[in-house]
């Protein structure tokens, strides 16, 4: 691992980094690792999260989200329009601007 990150470590994050790395060379789990050189398990956790963070350490897992994106979205061409006087415009297909702002007048003067 590149040495130069740990230039800025606290003496605090040497000390974590040090038992983390202890950690995976012997193979056990964190839990076992701490319990065996009688450290706190939620502070080797907590250690080892703030080397993570800083970049010291890779992540162990992947980020629980991921960002999603529409590959080929869905489009319809049916329209359904329902005005504040009850009726209901349906229409399929392309309209231009000037069809639709009649059809819609029309239906909202109706009482």
């Amino acid at each position: 691992m590149n040495e130069a990150p740990e230039i800025s470590l606290t003496e605090h994050q040497r000390y974590w980094l040090k038992h983390v790395r202890a950690c995976e060379a012997s193979g056990k789990r964190i839990t076992e690792y701490a319990t065996d050189h009688g450290l706190a398990v939620r502070a080797m956790y907590d250690g080892k999260r703030a080397l993570v963070k800083k970049g010291v350490l890779p992540r162990t897992h992947a980020a629980r989200f991921q960002r999603a994106r529409v590959v080929d979205p869905v489009v319809s061409s049916e329209w359904r329009i329902h005005l504040p006087n009850g009726l209901s415009v349906s229409f399929a297909g392309s309209v231009d601007a000037r069809t639709l702002t009649t059809v819609l007048r029309t239906a909202a003067a109706v009482e």
